[in-house]
């Protein structure tokens, strides 16, 4: 159960009061201290003179009878009481006690002041008297005594009844005008602590405003001469405050625009090692981010190699290392990221940032780097092992045999050839993927194009049942003619390559649209499995795994046929099986329709 503040008020006054009982506790008790004793001195060395006086009359008693009437006047003209003790302690006189009394008394050798006496010293003892049934302050010495008066102990006793009025007298006085003061001082502290408080509810209230998302409203007035300098720092601190959250939402939007215009991922951990948010970017790569805050990367993405790699810079930044560490990873989405892990310096809140560089594309180029010079290489030594073995069988011939002879020649020029076409097929390709080689666009038929493309296809023709829907009405299209023949003749070779020979069927037609013309080229080969549709367009790459020599060409004409479209502003696609018959495979040249571009 939680305690309820004390006000400022009661503060003050608890502590006006405290700082009061001290200021008037401290004399007061000083006071009583010094005056009792003080008092109880003068007492005492009275009572050390009526004893001396009563010693000097004790001196000048020469007949012993009159001892008690001696001390019986002395006593009551100084208003004492006084005993004479004998050496045993038998009480010889008392004039507080009536004559024939005397004798009754009991013995007063263990009296503390008599005792103090026989030693030779001045006795005092201050008690109550069970006699006189009052308290009294007793004085004794040693007598030597004369020839009327034996040796003993004479004693005076003074009553303590009148000392002790006066000191209450004096304490109850005393007492009133301390009470009076504490309560005029509460008063008027009372008074002043209400004011005081008022003047701070008034600030604070302003505060709580301010606190409650409020406009900030500044104070115009000072409730007090003393409040003046609070208000005054109140307003001053009031603008410091705005002008500073002012530049936090500034600083905050703009940190937030850096980190979610970043292509790279962003994660916070925190000290534990447990995600706080993420950028865009990460959510991008990581749908569902926001609903795995509080929970350990490993739950994220089931990559136990991030999660170490967390885990070893949250133990580095432990050690005091803040060093970078990296982790490469690929995630079910076949993608592949270069994780950085940076420890977080000086939040103890704050654990770590992981930021996730994308680095599927440069994997992808990589691989395809590979399999190009892979390819290159196998697709070169073929022709190549063939013109040195022709090469070398025609120097190891004794006689030639012209007929022979012509067909090793006719081999070599062939492979020669065909490395030729290969070189020039990659130039072009190169200077095709670097914008080097000069396109001019212009109005295209693309009835004309194909015609050209089928013309030039001729070496390659079978008994193949060649289908042109293309007519004169056909959409024409902006391309540069050469190379939109070019494209038409690669897919045409290929479709001649592999359609069967008995059944083999082309067939092209299109589609118009207000902006773009489809020309589809079917045929019925065996067609092209769906894991390899998306890779058919990269250099060297073929469907038949065993690279089947029977079939020839460079592997590079489907390449050259997507860069080409690009170039076009328009696309290269494949679809197989051909959707109406169920077999073979269907390329989509899809161009722009000339007039039309500038309208986009």
């Amino acid at each position: 159960m939680t305690t309820p503040p004390i006000s400022l008020r009661l503060r003050l006054l608890l502590a006006f009061g405290v700082i009061l009982l001290l200021a008037l506790g401290g004399p007061a008790y000083h006071l009583r201290q010094n005056l009792g004793q003080t008092i109880e001195r003068e007492a005492r060395e009275s009572a050390l003179r009526d004893l001396q006086t009563v010693e000097w009359a004790l001196a000048g008693v020469t007949e012993r009878p009159a001892l008690g009437g001696v001390l019986r006047d002395l006593a009551a003209s100084m208003q004492i009481r006084i005993t004479y003790i004998a050496l045993d302690g038998a009480v010889l006189s008392d004039s507080g006690v009536a004559a024939q009394q005397v004798g009754l008394m009991e013995n007063h050798a263990g009296r503390p002041e008599v005792l103090q006496a026989l030693d030779g010293e001045i006795g005092t003892s201050l008690r109550y008297s069970d006699t006189l049934s009052q308290d009294l302050l007793y004085v004794a010495r040693r007598f030597g005594g004369n020839s009327a008066v034996p040796e003993g102990v004479v004693r005076v006793a003074r009553p303590q009844s009148q000392m002790r009025k006066t000191l209450d007298s004096l304490y109850g006085h005393t007492g009133w005008v301390y009470g009076l003061s504490i309560v005029l001082a509460f008063g008027l502290v009372s008074l002043v602590s209400r004011q005081v408080s008022r003047a701070i509810s008034s600030v604070a209230q302003a505060a709580a405003d301010i606190g409650q998302g409020g406009p900030g409203k500044r104070i115009r007035f000072s409730p007090s001469t003393e409040m003046t300098p609070l208000v005054n720092a109140f307003n001053n601190m009031l603008e410091r405050i705005e002008s500073n959250m002012q530049t936090i939402v500034k600083q905050k939007m703009e940190s937030e625009a850096v980190l979610n215009g970043m292509k790279a991922g962003l994660i916070v951990l925190d000290g534990r090692g447990h995600i706080l948010r993420g950028n865009y970017a990460a959510q991008e790569i990581f749908p569902g981010l926001s609903t795995f805050a509080g929970r350990k990367p490993m739950e994220l993405c089931l990559l136990q190699g991030l999660q170490d790699a967390c885990d070893a810079a949250l133990a580095k930044r432990k050690a005091g290392d803040f060093s970078q560490g990296n982790v490469v990873v690929s995630l079910q989405s076949g993608k592949s990221f270069d994780v950085s892990i940076v420890p977080i310096k000086g939040d103890a809140e704050l654990g770590a940032i992981m930021v996730f560089h994308d680095i599927t594309e440069i994997r992808r180029v990589e691989q395809i780097r590979r399999d190009f010079v892979a390819n290159v290489s196998h697709e070169l030594r073929t022709p190549l092992t063939s013109i040195k073995g022709y090469a070398e069988t025609l120097l190891g011939l004794d006689s030639y045999d012209p007929g022979q002879t012509r067909t090793f020649l006719e081999v070599i020029q062939r492979n020669a050839n065909h490395m030729n076409t290969m070189l020039d097929e990659l130039l072009q390709l190169s200077r095709l993927e670097h914008g080097k080689q000069r396109v001019d666009m212009v109005s295209a038929d693309p009835a004309s194009a194909l015609y050209s493309a089928w013309k030039s296809c001729h070496p390659l023709r079978k008994k193949v049942e060649f289908v042109n829907d293309l007519t004169q009405g056909t959409p024409a299209v902006r391309a540069n003619f050469e190379q939109l023949v070019q494209v038409f003749r690669n897919v045409l070779e290929n479709a001649l390559k592999y359609v069967p020979d008995e059944t083999a069927r082309i067939r092209v037609h299109a589609e118009a649209s207000d902006r773009e013309l489809a020309v589809f080229i079917d045929d019925n080969g065996p067609g092209i499995p769906a894991e390899d549709q998306s890779r058919i367009f990269e250099r060297f790459y073929r469907v038949e795994k065993d690279r089947n020599s029977a079939i020839g060409g460079t592997g590079l004409g489907l390449a050259i046929c997507r860069h080409i479209m690009v170039s076009h502003g328009g696309r290269i696609t494949v679809q197989s099986p051909v959707p109406e018959t169920g077999n073979g495979s269907r390329f989509i040249i899809t161009l722009p329709v000339a007039g039309r571009t500038s309208e986009e």
